[in-house]
């Protein structure tokens, strides 16, 4: 699994491959946007981003949000949260020359 916070207007995004990664707790607020795409929700919510049905904004409830990524392989998520920037780049200009930065790596089991 795989937790991206995406921030706007200075926009940047920050891959987080642990989930015990203190930073999610620290940048979470109330009433936080939490997207989850799972093999059971990842087409509608890549539709979503895709129709702009995620509004980014420089208003407090707009102007961030998390991604929560599962679906077993982490190349694979990273590629789906790529696939949501992509579709951001498409509606918010200041998202085309963001580029992932991985936070934290996975915990070894």
């Amino acid at each position: 699994m795989l937790w991206a916070y995406i921030n706007y207007p200075n926009p940047h995004v920050t891959i987080h491959r642990s989930a015990g990664c203190g930073n999610i707790q620290m940048q979470r607020k109330s009433l936080q946007r939490v997207i989850t795409l799972d093999s059971g929700s990842l087409n509608n919510e890549l539709m979503r981003f895709r129709d702009k049905y995620y509004k980014f904004g420089s208003t407090p409830e707009f102007n961030d949000m998390w991604l929560m990524v599962d679906l077993g392989w982490p190349g694979v998520e990273e590629g789906v949260i790529n696939d949501v920037l992509g579709y951001l780049a498409k509606h918010y200009a200041p998202f085309a020359t963001v580029a992932p930065k991985v936070h934290c790596e996975m915990e070894h089991r």
